[in-house]
């Protein structure tokens, strides 16, 4: 999203907090996570600007064996004798068949790097689509919890103010229980203004018309064993490998270049005048016609720019090695961090699985009893609701920020 894009929607959503404005309740369109790529990866200009550079050199690959155009010169005059006599010439050059096929290996070569190229497009594209549908999965996650609080701290609001009715309890604990109560409709409209967001940013990925919404529910995400490894698939090393061979390529069109070109030709002409042919004079005139065969080879005799683009060119492709080389480094290193971040997150999610969970149920289920029954004051049931929902908010955060783990190495691995 544009600066812009994100300044508007963070005006909306203050106007909407300070309740100048609501969101607006809008159809949203459900889509899959697969569909929502599939959607992308065919609306988003980039993409195609990417597959129009494709069929760029793809045409330009056919040039290579371009032989240029052909030299056609006609004369007229008196050039053999007082009669205007008249020729036409026709002249090929041809270029030295070494630089013909290296030519053809680069344009082939160049197609590839355009196809390099839009594999780069797609796997951002994918990675900025996951990552935004993951987001609005976890938001809305997120609302079934403060839903589920809302619920707790409305039963908490309403058995506080009876309590305080009968005399049963004091003012500090209603006027406690019905601010918690407001602390969590408050996260509730955040939440909403938060979800609304980002189905504005994933309808922009998208380039619909209508809000996107997700036909999935939060889950763990599983990432294949066998793809851990394959950096060297990663679309940008790929892309960076593929240049270095353009330039490899084109230091070999450059060098082949200093070797002589060839011309062949035809001529056709009058001769209007005494001819001795047979021993003795013969008249021949303009429907008489004389022809013949040129072939001639074309040798540089300043070789010293053409040398010097071939030096240029194998100086670009030392360039391109280096930036290769530091791409690749570069990427092995994030790579790293994010192998180690997701196991620092998947460590984390086994200890929310295997107990913390299952405690904050346990926790939930009785202090309410607790409370219910007398045996607890609205402080201990307060901190126990805390600890409670602390355990279940913190869960699905370790789990969101697993899935974005996964979806990063994803990524690196160029896997959509």
């Amino acid at each position: 999203m544009n600066p812009l894009t994100i300044s508007t929607f963070r005006f909306i959503v203050i106007l909407a907090l300070s309740g100048v404005v609501t969101i607006p309740e809008t159809m949203a369109q459900p889509m899959t996570e697969t569909e929502a790529i599939h959607t992308a990866l065919q609306n988003n200009q980039l993409i195609k600007s990417a597959e129009f550079e494709v069929d760029y050199y793809k045409q330009m690959k056919k040039t290579g064996s371009e032989l240029g155009k052909l030299n056609v010169v006609w004369m007229r005059g008196q050039y053999n004798t007082i009669e205007k006599d008249n020729n036409i010439t026709l002249t090929q050059t041809i270029p030295f068949p070494g630089t013909i096929r290296a030519t053809l290996k680069l344009g082939a070569e160049q197609v590839r790097g355009a196809d390099k190229n839009l594999q780069v497009a797609k796997n951002n594209q994918v990675f900025a689509v996951k990552s935004t549908y993951e987001q609005l999965l976890y938001q809305l996650t997120v609302r079934e919890l403060l839903l589920s609080q809302d619920s707790l701290y409305t039963d908490f609001a309403r058995a506080s103010a009876i309590r305080y009715k009968t005399g049963e309890s004091n003012l500090l604990e209603m006027t406690t229980a019905e601010t918690q109560l407001q602390e969590i409709k408050n996260s509730i409209r955040i939440n909403e203004a938060d979800i609304y967001m980002s189905q504005m940013q994933l309808q922009v990925l998208l380039k619909t018309d209508a809000p996107v919404d997700v036909s999935a529910k939060l889950t763990k995400r599983i990432l294949s064993l066998d793809s851990m490894h394959a950096l060297e698939s990663n679309p940008q090393i790929q892309l960076a490998n593929q240049q270095v061979k353009i330039n490899q390529q084109l230091k070999r069109v450059e060098n082949s270049r200093l070797a002589p070109d060839f011309s062949i030709g035809y001529f056709n002409q009058t001769l209007i005048g005494y001819q001795n042919t047979t021993g003795s004079d013969i008249f021949y005139d303009k429907s008489n016609r004389f022809s013949g065969f040129t072939a001639g080879i074309q040798i540089p005799l300043w070789f010293a720019p053409q040398a010097a683009r071939a030096k240029a060119a194998s100086h670009l492709e030392e360039a391109s090695r280096e930036t290769a080389e530091y791409i690749r480094h570069t990427l092995f290193s994030e790579y790293e961090q994010a192998l180690r971040e997701l196991d620092k997150n998947q460590a984390s999610l086994v200890y929310y699985e295997s107990s913390a969970l299952k405690n904050a149920d346990l926790i939930l289920s009785q202090a309410r009893k607790a409370y219910q029954g007398g045996e607890i004051g609205y402080v201990e049931y307060l901190q126990s609701l805390r600890n409670a929902i602390s355990i279940k908010s913190n869960y699905l955060q370790v789990l969101h920020q697993y899935n974005l783990s996964v979806i990063r190495v994803e990524f690196f691995i160029g896997k959509y």
